[in-house]
């Protein structure tokens, strides 16, 4: 039953939706003379032609590079300076700002993201089982979601891509996958400094480097740090080693060079680290008379809450060789992950996390083109270990804790192929791709039930359990090219998530383990640029079908977790993205989701729950509305202003009706003088806000025993100052 506490926001968004919508139809029917003016090389997705336009955006959604709007995919792209005005720098800076993602911290540890894509994704994160969406940086599958808090240094884009991943991307992108693309080194000298401060304490300094070290090596050094106080205060002054909730202080370094061997052969390699010491998020209790009315801004935690840290590094070695028709690739990575975290639960019971975790990959592509480019391929073999510990301890009082640790190794090997075909009728533009997957996976596990005042007659016991999956993932899509500016496309693809074991489970769950989750996936969307390339829309519509569906149900106490294969789900949904040049110098973007997910079988220990459950992380709208305005050229530089509004309707945090949390929607602002001319480079200065309303609204709803919340941030401004070279 929809609440009418958010009937406003709703209502705000329709009302910004229609004044754009309005302004575009005026846009439209001006003479095209009148809209002819230079676009302006400070204002992203404008095209730098003499006459307006928006700009082809390039992706490698489908290990190749194509534009955009002729991939039959739904994919949304994020570039370099969109990045910077929406201050996205990590997984979880992605909330809410494309159709259908819907992410939180997780419950016990904010460097993790409970991660959502069309309805799909877990609310917990371990070492023993896998999320929906896959994440990788430049092409690394990153195994683990605790620490993905982390900055990445110098970001490109991002690109999300949403539906079942199953042909090119493997086992764990049953919702999506999320891509971080980091700059090159480049052939010429440039250098970028940034700085930052703001409100809670914030400090950040933001360094690029980019130096060509002979004619065929450049190298490329980024470093970012920043600090932050938390906004929820920790008022425990007896014990040591405290932090304030939501206290961060960050670092990230990233170190690449790029060798062009022979006219061939490029070789590139990374190096990057990351480390976050922070404050865990708050949870305020928000049942019974001494609930705090509202956001809490300061907590007397009596159980203390001492600094987390997590440390995260990689190598990458990537080898590019150009055999004419087609580019051969090895992708060669090695990734840790040390991860310490202590969690105050609204100071009923405390939690210390600890995870290890390596991982090995290697991956071989090769993409070309056959048939005087009428057919155009992409194969690979792909090959990924892990090993990891955890260990954990649970304290509600000095008589009642629960400890235990796990160790665990986990393989996965996968033959892949995808092959679009142009047919030689319809002038060309009828495609069809058939893609497909055969991925084996291994997961070995040991839990050592260390002390519990649970259950004292697992004291010692040790669970041993082994599992393996295999699963052929087919796909086959049809693209149409209505026009040179509309295509449509037509989707079947098939996705599947490895089984596990949960790490919360009790002696006689853990080592039975659970099963793979698959998906099958039928999707019709249409991409068009209109209005002499003016106007972008692209529209989505989806039916995902999940059946041994896993499902994290939270036990009593807390404490204790199982993850089910609950059975059967359905999601359907449909997505729209709009981007359009309004007027010289003014660009509107308006992105908006509807998902409608249901469980159709929901088993917990042989009974039926389907009525009484419901999908978490699933609201039934979400969207946003942006505005730019970007000025022509002064003695002072040009003026940018951006305004958005980012909302969505109410959602379960979990699949009991308690996890309830009302919708909300925020405002956020930049205004920007940029091309500011130095001795030397150029100089931007920027006043942002995040929140601008200083709205207080709840992001996730727990059960700890007495309902609890996290609450969102509230207000946050700063004043950035960037240097470029």
């Amino acid at each position: 039953m929809t609440r009418k506490t958010f009937r406003r926001p709703e209502r705000q968004f329709c009302q910004l939706t229609l004044v754009m919508a309005l302004a575009t139809a005026i846009a439209g029917m001006a003479p095209t003379h009148a809209l002819g003016a230079t676009a302006n090389k400070a204002v992203p997705g404008v095209d730098m032609s003499s006459t307006m336009a928006l700009e082809e955006i390039i992706v490698t959604a489908e290990k190749r590079e194509e534009s955009l709007q002729k991939v039959p995919i739904a994919v949304s792209a994020i570039s370099t300076r969109e990045l910077e005005n929406l201050r996205v720098a990590n997984v979880m800076d992605m909330m809410n700002k494309v159709p259908s993602v819907n992410l939180v911290p997780f419950t016990g540890n904010r460097a993790a993201p409970n991660l959502f894509i069309r309805g799909m994704g877990g609310t917990d994160t371990q070492t023993t089982k896998d999320g929906a969406t896959g994440i990788y940086v430049d092409g690394v599958l990153v195994g683990r979601g605790t620490g993905l808090a982390a900055d990445v240094a110098d970001l490109e884009r991002v690109e999300v891509l949403r539906g079942p991943q199953g042909t090119l991307y493997g086992r764990n992108t049953s919702a999506g996958a999320i891509n971080f693309i980091t700059r090159k080194p480049e052939k010429d000298f440039s250098f970028e400094q940034q700085l930052t401060v703001g409100n809670y304490d914030l400090f950040a300094s933001r360094t690029k480097v980019n130096v060509p070290l002979a004619e065929n090596l450049y190298t490329r050094f980024s470093y970012m740090r920043s600090s932050n106080d938390g906004w929820v205060k920790n008022n425990n002054a007896t014990l040591s080693n405290q932090a304030d909730f939501n206290e961060d202080e960050k670092e990230a370094m990233k170190l690449a060079f790029r060798l062009l061997a022979t006219d061939k052969l490029t070789v590139d390699y990374s190096l990057d680290s990351s480390k976050l010491d922070y404050g865990n998020l708050s949870y305020q209790i928000i049942q019974g008379a001494t609930a705090p009315n509202g956001r809490q801004m300061s907590a007397p935690v009596v159980k203390g809450l001492p600094l987390s840290k997590a440390n995260i590094s990689g190598h990458n070695l990537t080898l590019s060789w150009d055999l004419g028709t087609a580019v051969l690739k090895s992708i060669t990575a090695y990734r840790k992950l040390d991860s310490e975290s202590y969690q105050n639960y609204a100071d009923i019971f405390t939690q210390l996390r600890l995870e290890n975790q390596d991982q090995v990959s290697q991956e071989f592509q090769l993409v070309g083109d056959a048939f005087g480019k009428r057919v155009s391929y992409v194969a690979g073999l792909f090959y990924y270990k892990e090993e990891s510990d955890e260990l954990s301890t649970s304290t509600y009082n000095p008589t009642l804790a629960d400890a235990w640790s796990v160790k665990a190794t986990s393989k996965s090997t996968a033959l892949y192929g995808q092959a679009t075909w142009k047919l030689p009728i319809l002038d060309d533009r009828l495609r069809l791709t058939l893609g497909v997957r055969e991925t084996h996976d291994e997961r070995e596990a040991v839990k050592t039930f260390i002390a519990s005042n649970f259950s004292p007659s697992s004291n010692g016991t040790i669970v041993p359990g082994n599992k393996s999956f295999s699963k052929f993932n087919p796909s086959l899509t049809a693209d149409y090219a209505f026009t040179d500016d509309i295509s449509g496309y037509a989707k079947i693809a098939t996705g599947y998530r490895a089984g596990g074991f949960n790490v919360r489970s009790t002696p006689s769950g853990f080592g039975q383990g659970f099963n793979q989750e698959n998906v099958r996936a039928y999707e019709l969307g249409v991409k068009s640029d209109l209005l002499d390339k003016r106007l972008r829309l692209n529209v989505a519509t989806f039916v995902n079908r999940y059946s041994d569906l896993q499902v994290d149900q939270v036990r009593t106490p807390p404490i204790f977790t199982d993850t089910l294969n609950a059975g059967k789900a359905e999601v359907k949904g449909v997505e729209v993205e709009v981007t359009a040049l309004l007027a010289q110098g003014l660009t509107a973007n308006v992105f908006y989701s509807y998902l409608d997910g249901k469980y159709k079988s929901y088993l917990d220990n042989g009974v039926e729950l389907a009525d009484s459950k419901h999908m978490p992380f699933t609201p039934k709208n979400q969207g946003g509305a942006g505005l730019q305005y970007a000025s022509g050229m002064t003695p002072y530089g040009k003026l940018i202003v951006n305004l958005d509004y980012k909302w969505q309707d109410e959602w379960y945090s979990g699949p009991n009706a308690n996890t309830l949390t009302d919708g909300y929607g925020v405002w956020n602002a930049r205004v920007q003088l940029a091309n500011i001319r130095a001795a030397q480079g150029t100089v931007r200065v920027a006043l942002w806000s995040k929140n601008l309303t200083d709205r207080q609204y709840r992001i996730a709803t727990t059960n700890l025993g007495l309902l609890s919340a996290q609450y969102g941030e509230p207000r946050m401004t700063g004043l950035d100052l960037i240097y470029e070279y």
